[in-house]
């Protein structure tokens, strides 16, 4: 594992009201459209994001610190789309139990799609979370888009 990224489980999910992110790889993570990247950084600065990894623990991202490129062949393909390398910096911490954890990612579900024209997916997320018995399952339930 590279020194530089957190050490977290995937997938990890990012989110702040309106909006989520599904990361099934640290690459996924950390590869940012550079034209988003001062918004992203801003609104981590002034704890609108968060990220609850596959284990069932959740986070406050509190900025993004700069790391070097990766991935490979994919990493050399973001490179070219002049993508930024960054690894969220993590804080507070909090291991949710298995009705927590489903509890926030319903939330962060519901913050995505409350004012979206389309709700199906957030209602067939929402279903998919009330039948999870594991993290894993629960995880599986977030909508990718």
């Amino acid at each position: 594992m590279d020194p530089e990224l957190p050490l977290i489980a995937y997938p990890a999910l990012v989110w702040r009201e309106g909006y989520i992110y599904l990361a099934k790889t640290s690459l996924e993570l950390c590869a940012h459209p550079r034209s988003i990247f001062p918004e992203t950084v801003r609104r981590s600065k002034s704890g609108e994001l968060h990220l609850v990894d596959a284990e069932g623990r959740l986070f406050d991202i509190v900025d993004w610190k700069s790391i070097k490129p990766f991935g490979g062949v994919n990493g050399i393909a973001l490179r070219l789309l002049r993508s930024v390398f960054a690894a969220p910096v993590l804080a507070n911490e909090t291991k949710l139990s298995l009705p927590e954890f489903k509890k926030t990612l319903a939330r962060a579900i519901r913050g995505r799609y409350r004012h979206d024209t389309d709700r199906v997916p957030g209602v067939m997320a929402i279903e998919g979370l009330q039948a999870a018995d594991s993290y894993s399952s629960a995880m599986a339930a977030i909508p990718r888009r």
